[in-house]
C-alpha cells in the first residue's frame, strides 16, 4: 500500500492511500473507495480508459492537464508518497491531516516563532513565509500543541509543503 499526498494547481491538497493487485487498484480517500481497473489505451493521443467500478472513464494527459471523460480539467501540481507505519489503518493516517499547516505559497521562511512543544490558540502566528518582498504570517488553524516544525528559518518553501504539525 501507498499513502500519497495529491497537490493541485489550485492550492487544495488530498490524501489517497492506492493498493494494487494484479490489473486492478484501490483508491482510498476521504470521500470514499474506488475500485479501478485499467483497460488500456483510447483512441485519442495520450487517452487511458479506465473502469471504475461499472463505469468506464476516459482520462487525457494534455500539457499538464489531466481530463476526465473529454470534460474536467484537472492541473495536478505534485504528487508525493507519505510514510506508513505498519499496523496504522488508511482512516488513521487520513485523519492525521487535520493538524498538518502547509505553506500557503512559495517563498522563504523567515521567522518561526514558536518552538516543539509550545501550546498554541487558533490564529496565534507561528512563522513567516517571504515572497517578493512580502512576508506573510502563518497561523494556528486549530488550538492544539507544536508537535513537529518541519521547515527552519532560511530554508525555501513550496506551496502546500508542510510546516507545521499539531497535536
Amino acid at each position: 500500500m501507498k499513502l500519497l499526498r495529491v497537490y493541485m494547481e489550485t492550492g487544495e491538497t488530498y490524501i489517497a492511500s492506492y493498493d494494487q493487485k494484479d490489473n486492478k487498484d484501490t483508491v482510498k480517500m476521504e470521500e470514499g473507495e474506488l475500485n479501478v481497473e485499467f483497460l488500456g489505451r483510447g483512441t485519442r493521443e495520450n487517452e487511458y480508459l479506465f473502469k471504475v467500478g461499472n463505469e468506464v472513464h476516459s482520462i487525457t494527459i494534455d500539457r499538464g492537464f489531466l481530463i476526465l471523460d473529454q470534460e474536467e480539467e484537472y492541473k495536478v501540481d505534485r504528487i508525493t508518497e507519505l510514510p506508513v507505519k505498519e499496523g496504522q489503518s488508511v482512516e488513521e493516517l487520513m485523519k492525521g491531516k487535520e493538524g498538518e499547516v502547509l505553506s500557503p505559497l512559495q517563498g522563504r521562511v523567515v521567522a518561526i516563532r514558536v518552538k516543539e512543544g509550545d501550546a498554541v490558540t487558533k490564529g496565534q502566528p507561528l512563522l513567516s513565509v517571504e515572497a517578493m518582498k512580502s512576508e506573510t504570517i502563518i497561523s494556528a488553524p486549530i488550538a492544539g500543541v507544536i508537535e513537529k516544525i518541519a521547515v527552519k528559518p532560511g530554508q525555501g518553501v513550496k506551496k502546500g509543503d508542510l510546516l507545521v504539525v499539531l497535536k
